[in-house]
């Protein structure tokens, strides 16, 4: 099918909405100027381009990077639900976001030549089953504490729930090293707020 240069115009004005969407549950807690969903697709494929070759085995960086920024890009459709408090996932709610965002997905994808490519991509990291989904999602959450962190130090937030989300997912031994390392970097009384959160010792 030939495309023409409009198609890929009104493409990447599309994505583009991801710039102006923010992060739902850093506006619950009232950051300010909270994130948008493209701040954090960018930071997430920069972890897996660093990152990819350093967990897990002959991982696909290419496809890693771009689950990275494709994952988010749904949301321009359905808005950032947010599925995950804490430890607790609301996996029917999961479930039904990531529908919405597979639809949304196609419809964005369709616009261009090659989009079915990304829409099969998007469907290997929702399954959660190839190794590089599994790392995937460590990645994404990875950059969730990290930004949380950030929140922390710059505005006087106790954002412990975005922690306990991170460490539910992390199972990479090189990855668990880095959260605990931003765990450590947060003040002396949210660590042990978040300690007593997880049953650990202070």
């Amino acid at each position: 099918m030939s495309m023409r240069a409009a198609d890929y115009l009104d493409f990447l004005k599309t994505v583009g909405k991801s710039k102006r969407l923010l992060r739902s549950g850093f506006v619950r807690e009232q950051v300010v100027n909270p994130e948008s969903v493209a701040e954090h697709s960018f930071r997430t494929g920069v972890i897996a381009m660093v990152f990819s070759d350093k967990v897990g085995n002959n991982l696909n960086k290419d496809k890693l990077i771009k689950m990275a920024l494709i994952h988010d890009i749904g949301e321009i459709i359905t808005g950032d639900v947010v599925v995950q408090r804490g430890e607790i996932i609301d996996l029917a709610l999961r479930d039904s976001k990531e529908e919405q965002e597979r639809i949304g997905i196609k419809e964005i994808f369709d616009q261009i030549q090659e989009g079915e490519i990304y829409a099969e991509i998007f469907e290997e990291m929702i399954a959660r089953k190839s190794p590089e989904a599994k790392i995937f999602w460590q990645f994404d959450k990875l950059e969730l504490a990290l930004t949380a962190l950030e929140y922390e130090e710059e505005q006087n937030k106790q954002l412990d729930e975005f922690f306990l989300d991170a460490n539910t997912h992390m199972k990479e031994p090189l990855l668990k090293v880095i959260l605990s390392q931003i765990i450590k970097s947060r003040k002396k009384e949210y660590r042990a707020s978040l300690a007593k959160k997880l049953g650990e010792k202070v």
